[in-house]
């Protein structure tokens, strides 16, 4: 398994508006999606910076702080090295455009996850 680099990063948080206000108006980070509990920038290394509000209960697991997205070169090989070492997935891997990714928790019980070209058959 190779880690390129972080591609992703996700805050859940209670002060939603702010936030996107911070990122978008003081900072003059690009937004690339936008829906009413959740607000997708792209930085400009490509990186995707997600922030979502308490009410978006699809991340309601974000519970440890952001949540760190590492960018591996094959999400299958790295999943499958990954589960033989005893690391624990949250939920199931999804797929979207040939990009795999999966939720996991680091030892100390982190919110982590891989993500990176995938068959969409693990």
């Amino acid at each position: 398994m190779s880690v390129a680099r972080v591609g992703f990063v996700g805050m859940r948080t209670e002060r939603f508006a702010e936030t996107v206000h911070l990122l978008r108006e003081v900072m003059g980070v690009p937004v690339e999606r936008e829906g009413p509990d959740a607000v997708g920038f792209r930085m400009a290394d490509g990186a995707l910076l997600e922030v979502y509000s308490t009410e978006d209960e699809f991340h309601a697991f974000f519970t440890t702080g952001p949540v760190v997205g590492f960018e591996v070169d094959d999400f299958d090989r790295a999943r499958a090295d990954m589960r033989a070492a005893g690391v624990r997935f949250l939920g199931a891997p999804q797929h979207d455009a040939g990009v795999s990714w999966q939720h996991f928790r680091s030892p100390d019980g982190t919110v982590c996850e891989i993500i990176g070209p995938g068959a969409g058959n693990s």
